[in-house]
């Protein structure tokens, strides 16, 4: 299994803060039954993306490292969390930003209130440049609770999306785990993810998320969340059949 979306590098985001907890966040996702991780810290920063993937990668090769000392295996892939704006449209390439050099590209918009449209064109823009954008926990944006056809007009466009393992659980509110099972049953989130970002209350402890998960979350749908269509985004292959 692959959690495609975490904040597990240390002290480069609001994620881990530390090496250490990068290294329990890992230890318990191995204990949890999964064998790779995608790396997706925080970017907003268009005018310094060189900087920041020689951060990213820096100390994903020290955490690597640790791992094998620690003897915890697990297999580290690099992506970003893009953070959609205007400054996407004067940003050079992105292609470091793709989870492991792939088309596919995990982005996110604002929580609360963002002009729609403008969030539209972004989403074109990633996709004139020829990435697939997955879209982060739709579930928890104020737009897609006021209006859930935002979801039918990313979908039009070719988007895919990955709701959170702690929204299915209904850690967050009752909204967002209605609208994450959902999306999760009806076949329009491709992927859950951790979104870990500590070792306390956003981690990777998956067996007591999904002991909270409603039933209508079968097991099919999680090898295909958890295994077939993340398989399908780190070797780069189309996931629309899946």
């Amino acid at each position: 299994m692959i959690d495609i979306h975490s904040h597990i590098i240390f002290d480069i985001d609001d994620g881990a803060q530390s090496l250490e907890e990068s290294v329990i966040l890992c230890r318990q996702a191995m204990d949890n039954g999964f064998d790779g991780i995608v790396a997706t810290p925080h970017f907003v920063d268009y005018r310094n993306i060189e900087n920041f993937v020689l951060e990213r990668d820096s100390k994903l090769d020290i955490l690597r490292e640790r791992l094998i000392e620690e003897q915890i295996d697990i297999t580290l892939y690099s992506g970003a969390e893009l953070f959609l704006s205007r400054g996407i449209f004067s940003a050079g390439d992105l292609d470091e930003l793709t989870i492991n050099n792939s088309r596919y590209m995990l982005c996110e918009f604002p929580l609360d209130r963002f002009n729609v449209e403008d969030g539209l064109e972004e989403i074109d823009e990633l996709i004139f440049r020829g990435y697939t954008p997955i879209v982060a926990h739709p579930e928890r944006y104020y737009e897609v609770r006021r209006d859930y056809g935002l979801i039918e007009r990313l979908l039009e466009r070719g988007v895919v999306f990955q709701v959170n393992a702690d929204s299915l659980a209904g850690n967050l509110d009752s909204t967002a785990q209605k609208i994450a099972v959902s999306l999760v049953k009806n076949g329009v989130a491709k992927f859950i993810a951790s979104d870990a970002h500590d070792i306390h209350r956003r981690n990777m402890n998956f067996s007591k998320k999904f002991s909270k998960v409603p039933s209508e979350i079968t097991q099919i749908d999680l090898i295909t969340c958890f295994e077939k269509c993340p398989n399908a985004v780190i070797n780069d292959e189309d996931i629309f059949d899946i």
